[in-house]
């Protein structure tokens, strides 16, 4: 009982205590302090800060593009549509239907390009060259030198100073410029026909007071037409060489030259082919025993123009492969359709003369997937005010852009609302340069 006791005891002293210890505490706090004992605090009037000012920005509009023409005196804006047509004409004897069919025919060739108006046309006419006539001994020579034009000629037919027909000049002075007649053998025409040669000779001929000054122009096309039965006997000119030449001669642009061909083919009806073209022993030995009798089985399909052939076909590079270049490119001579060929020949000449490239300052912007570019055509007054014809953003028969020359081409089949003088404008709104 004694340690129970003992806890009871303990318990009841500390309750005792717990409860004075409270009293005391309330007493203290209930007890007045002297007035003058308390001494409080002074603190500085608070200065409340002012907001700070929010700042105010002028309202951000819409960004706005402008418009811009691209000119600054360009020529490449002005439009005068050259061409160059030499016409390499073969006049030996065999010739003389091949030419008759030619000048029957010519109106199709010339419609487009002497009908047109834009078109500033020089057409002139050099003949092949026989190497023998370099010859002293032999007394037989052409009354022109290797590749000079030959003279224009009035409508019946006369001799003129000039040596090119040009735009001011009829049809009829020009199909009488054309017709440069034959010549045979005997009586002086060619035996061997070199064409590259001459065609090489006539390129040189273009300095001051040279033969042939003033035909070939620097900005305008070069077109060459070969009319012949034959093929090229130049023996010291490849076909790439005289490709190259003509390519080199326009300042190395291939899209300046283009060649064409009215020619026979391997099978050509052997009475229709230059006798060097023929299964004959004289010119191919190969066909033939040592007795000029006919190998059975041997050169069935003839010979063809191999190198005028490839000439042309190196010549226009890029117009397409082999094939689509000869089918472009190349006429039978003695086909039904001569007339209707050469028809397109002249609107392929007439389409590639329009043909036009415009070089861009600027890169334009492209907008919801549009391109901020216009093309007007016009006279200068006209299109200062913003006015023109307004040729339409199409491959055919309008313009399109190409971005990486940045450039605007135009087609050359557009229908022009014909102008005199007139010339481009392209307007644009450019991308904005980065700050």
């Amino acid at each position: 009982m004694k340690p129970l006791l003992a806890l009871c005891i303990y318990l009841s002293a500390f309750l005792l205590l717990s409860a004075c210890a409270q009293e005391s505490g309330t007493l203290i706090a209930q007890k007045a302090i002297p007035e003058e004992h308390v001494e409080l605090p002074v603190f500085p009037d608070v200065v409340q800060p002012e907001a700070p000012a929010i700042p105010v920005y002028p309202e951000i509009s819409k960004q706005q593009f402008t418009w811009i023409t691209e000119d600054g005196g360009q020529s490449q804006l002005d439009f005068n549509p050259r061409v160059d047509i030499l016409f390499v004409t073969d006049n030996s004897d065999s010739m003389k239907a091949a030419q008759a069919n030619l000048i029957k025919n010519l109106n199709r060739f010339t419609n487009g390009i002497t009908n047109n108006r834009m078109i500033d046309y020089h057409i002139g006419v050099i003949a092949p060259w026989d190497k023998s006539w370099n010859d002293p001994k032999n007394k037989k020579s052409d009354a022109y030198q290797i590749g000079e034009l030959r003279f224009a000629k009035t409508a019946s037919g006369a001799d003129t100073p000039a040596r090119f027909v040009t735009k001011k000049d009829s049809a009829a002075v020009l199909a009488a410029t054309l017709k440069i007649g034959v010549a045979p053998y005997t009586a002086g025409g060619p035996e061997t026909e070199e064409f590259f040669s001459p065609l090489m000779a006539a390129l040189e001929k273009t300095g001051r007071g040279a033969a042939n000054e003033g035909f070939f122009r620097e900005d305008a096309q070069l077109v060459v037409i070969l009319l012949t039965d034959a093929d090229d006997s130049s023996s010291n000119i490849t076909y790439e060489q005289m490709a190259q030449a003509l390519v080199d001669f326009k300042g190395g642009r291939q899209d300046k030259v283009s060649v064409y061909g009215a020619l026979v083919n391997k099978n050509t009806p052997e009475q229709f082919k230059d006798w060097g073209l023929r299964v004959h022993p004289t010119y191919h030995e190969e066909c033939f025993t040592p007795a000029k009798k006919r190998i059975a089985g041997k050169c069935l399909e003839g010979f063809g123009p191999d190198k005028l052939e490839a000439m042309i076909v190196k010549a226009n590079e890029g117009s397409g492969n082999p094939s689509e270049i000869r089918a472009k490119y190349i006429m039978d001579i003695v086909s039904p359709d001569f007339g209707k060929n050469l028809g397109k020949i002249g609107d392929s000449i007439t389409v590639k003369t329009l043909e036009k490239q415009i070089f861009l300052s600027q890169i334009p912007r492209m907008d919801n997937g549009k391109l901020m570019v216009r093309v007007r055509y016009g006279t200068p007054d006209v299109l200062a005010q913003g006015k023109g014809q307004l040729i339409p953003n199409k491959v055919d028969g309008g313009w399109s852009y190409n971005p990486s020359s940045n450039s605007v081409k135009l087609s050359g089949n557009i229908k022009y609302e014909y102008t005199e003088g007139a010339r481009f404008a392209v307007d644009l709104i450019p991308v904005p340069l980065a700050n």
